[in-house]
């Protein structure tokens, strides 16, 4: 009877346990579709050279040729073992892509790699060749995109497989390990893109799979076939899953001395070597034959490039943030982040897992639980899950060895350890969940990583993409300062907002502007905003198309109106106070120098492209320290608070409250009886006038006495000199009122010493 009861209990945990899995991999397809219905084609990682290789494949030309002196569609990823791309490309070849070329249209504005920068995250320009019905390349990407989803769903699956092996005594964590893969909001977007790592994935899970299972009931011819299979597939299709031969071979090895059963061990060696020969041989003796390298790793890092200078450990570190990120969501050309909330969450699951693993690891070591552990399995020895820990180790060791050598460290790529990360996690979680916890914490946890995975395609990577709504003119907000200006005769700006007056170095300054097509166009113009400090330098520039890479001009009709904010950054190491000056304008990208294009008013006449004039000032305002400290007033809102004096005459002004206009600073050397030099220019050579001061801020501004003209005459010649500083208006000639600590000050002038002369 007992036997019977425990029979049907055994028969009702596995109903419910295939159900989970069941919905598990619903879950997972159907949002796989979704990410991949959401992410416009050639915008996930790498898919842009991806796909290329598969479409040369498929047009008959064969396995691409990396040629360092060609530039190529498909980059460095002509490189990699090509049976993902063989496999696409069977199931696309029949589709006529020729309008390849228009569907892949690089935007070179593109901010690849640069997550906090707003706007052009599309790394190509998109049009309604990509709308439904799917044709041509568009129809070849989303059914290659849909063969990834079910490569995924298949890592899943072998994910639950690998964790239900070792962890046979606890359906909750073969349930909880499925869900930390298929939910993985990363392992989503990969999983609906173009990119090997798809395959790659699912055969390194298999191999390991395989080998556990071997070693739990002896080895087997059958299983040298499989492995030899799985790992010549594996090697055909990323050279990371070679990382599974030594695990192989150890783990193989050892279950031969365990069991004394040498035989089988050298018969699925051969089967092993025999297989991988057959399945992935030829491809590196290709790559031997035609870069002396049968890898390709050495074509491939020239073409890719290598770094600039060697990673040292402590810029190994500073990259792990991107790493750790980079395997949970970031997502479009590694430039869309989720909310910031969401990472450290994650990195607390981590962490939990992580340590989880180890203590379970440390009761393995224990002899007690040498050969059995009840919460490890009841059949399950500790080399299974060293192994399972070994191969995820050698994966990450193989990624930093290439990070090693070029720009790589991502976490994604740790995927094709996936299967092993993820189960390892969830024993690790359960491990410190005490046994009547166990369903709460992977409700939390699986339910969790869901929830963020069912909302991040259209909470983070749709609103990436979306275009700016075009507006009519008579749709322009009321406050928009017009100036209408003609470029070309093509395009209009029609006005602009400064959303701020002041800004501080490193921040950014927004600047919408107002574009409007005059007619149909088949130049892309570029749109520049730059920001002009002191002496005209650059301090702050935008280039990128209208929309924010959403809208070339090619696609505009006449009279649509593209409103388009910029969030311009300020050069952190910009001289501040000054004016910024906002220009703007439209350039063409392929022109040598790019120039800016001629900009013309209303009445025909060529203008200056400056729009707007904002304040650059900085955190902290300097605090004064004259060597020769004054106390004069002038106005009701300057005061000198000194100078000091030597090749060139250093002024410390201080606002006392704003002032009425732009005063000129007038600086005399008389002699006994007359002036002999003048030196008059605008605080700060004009870049800060002071109609722009405000109450509180001091003003460090310095005027040179030598050089030409007047100037010539410092050093002065022999004799004694004196110096008059004071303001003007240099509209009216008029002298701003000066008041001394004694009263007003003749002539409104400060007198600021003697000066004597010397020899020259």
């Amino acid at each position: 009877m007992s036997e019977l009861l425990s029979e049907k209990v055994n028969q009702l945990r596995r109903i419910n346990t295939g159900t989970g899995l069941a919905l598990v991999l619903t879950l997972f397809v159907a949002m796989g579709i979704a990410y991949g219905l959401v992410t416009p084609i050639f915008e996930a990682s790498d898919e842009w050279w991806h796909y290329p290789v598969v479409r040369h494949i498929a047009s008959g030309k064969g396995l691409p040729v990396q040629d360092l002196d060609a530039s190529t569609a498909w980059h460095q990823e002509g490189s990699q073992p090509p049976l993902y791309y063989l496999l696409a490309a069977g199931l696309t070849f029949w589709i006529d892509t020729s309008d390849f070329s228009d569907v892949r249209q690089p935007n070179p504005h593109a901010v690849v790699g640069l997550p906090l920068v707003i706007g052009n995250k599309n790394m190509v320009i998109h049009s309604g060749r990509e709308h439904w019905p799917w044709r041509g390349t568009t129809l070849a990407v989303n059914l290659i995109r849909l063969l990834s989803v079910g490569l995924g769903a298949t890592t899943v699956w072998l994910t639950w497989r690998i964790a239900r092996w070792l962890w046979a005594a606890d359906d909750q964590i073969p349930l909880l390990a499925a869900m930390l893969t298929a939910f993985n909001p990363m392992f989503l977007f990969i999983s609906a893109s173009v990119n090997n790592d798809n395959l790659a994935a699912p055969l390194a899970a298999g191999v390991m799979l395989v080998l556990l299972r071997a070693l739990h009931r002896g080895q087997s011819g059958r299983d040298g076939l499989w492995l030899g299979a799985l790992l010549g597939l594996g090697a055909l299709t990323k050279l990371s899953a070679l990382a599974l031969v030594p695990l192989v071979a150890v783990g193989l090895t050892w279950d031969a001395w365990r069991r004394r059963a040498w035989r089988a061990w050298l018969l699925n060696a051969v089967l092993i070597i025999v297989f991988m020969a057959l399945i992935a041989g030829w491809w590196y003796w290709r790559n031997w034959v035609l870069y002396g390298d049968p890898t390709g790793l050495s074509r491939m890092l020239d073409i890719a490039g290598r770094r600039d200078e060697p990673l040292t450990l402590g810029g190994l570190w500073a990259e792990f943030q991107g790493f750790r990120i980079s395997y949970w969501g970031l997502f479009g050309g590694v430039n869309i982040l989720m909310d910031g909330w969401i990472y450290p969450i994650l990195d607390a699951l981590m962490l939990a897992g992580g340590l989880g693993v180890v203590v379970c690891g440390v009761s393995l070591i224990k002899p007690a639980s040498r050969q059995v552990s009840q919460f490890v399995g009841r059949s399950v020895r500790p080399i299974s899950y060293f192994l399972l820990m070994a191969w995820v180790t050698l994966a990450f060791a193989s990624l930093i060895r290439w990070t090693w050598q070029t720009y790589a460290s991502q976490g994604r790529l740790m995927f094709v350890a996936l299967g092993g990360i993820s189960a390892l996690l969830a024993a690790g979680l359960g491990r410190l969940a005490p046994v009547r916890w166990r369903p709460v914490m992977v409700a939390i946890a699986g339910g969790g990583l869901l929830l963020i995975a069912a909302i991040s395609p259209f909470r983070y990577i749709k609103p990436a993409y979306a275009r700016p709504t075009l507006l009519a003119e008579a749709d322009l907000p009321s406050d928009v300062q017009r100036v209408n200006w003609d470029i070309e005769g093509e395009m209009r700006l029609l006005g602009y907002r400064l959303e701020r007056g002041t800004v501080h170095p490193a921040e950014a300054l927004p600047v919408t502007v107002y574009w409007q097509a005059l007619a149909p166009m088949t130049t892309d113009y570029s749109v520049f905003v730059h920001l002009l400090g002191r002496d005209r330098a650059v301090v702050g520039q935008v280039n990128t198309y209208p929309g924010l890479g959403g809208w070339p001009t090619t696609q505009l009709k006449p009279g649509d109106v593209v409103p388009d904010t910029y969030e311009v950054p300020i050069d952190p190491f910009a001289e501040s106070p000054s004016l910024v000056r906002v220009h703007a304008g439209l350039y063409r990208y392929d022109e040598p120098g790019r120039p800016g294009l001629p900009t013309f008013n209303k009445h025909g006449e060529p203008v200056e492209p400056r729009l707007a004039t904002a304040k650059l000032t900085p955190w902290d305002w300097p605090q004064a320290d004259p060597s020769n400290p004054l106390q004069v007033h002038f106005g009701e809102t300057i005061s000198l608070l000194g100078y000091d004096l030597g090749e060139s005459l250093t002024l410390y002004w201080q606002a006392t409250g704003r002032p009425p206009a732009d005063y000129t600073v007038f600086i005399q050397m008389w002699d006994e009886n007359e002036q002999v030099a003048g030196f008059d220019g605008p605080p700060i050579g004009g870049d800060y006038p002071t109609s722009w001061w405000e109450a509180g801020e001091t003003v460090v501004d310095e005027h040179p006495l030598g050089s030409g003209g007047d100037r010539a005459k410092w050093p002065p010649q022999p004799g004694r000199y004196r110096l008059l500083v004071g303001l003007y208006r240099l509209d009216t000639g008029e002298r701003v009122p000066a008041l001394g600590p004694d009263g007003p000050l003749a002539d409104y002038a400060v007198e600021l010493g003697g000066v004597s002369g010397a020899n020259k």
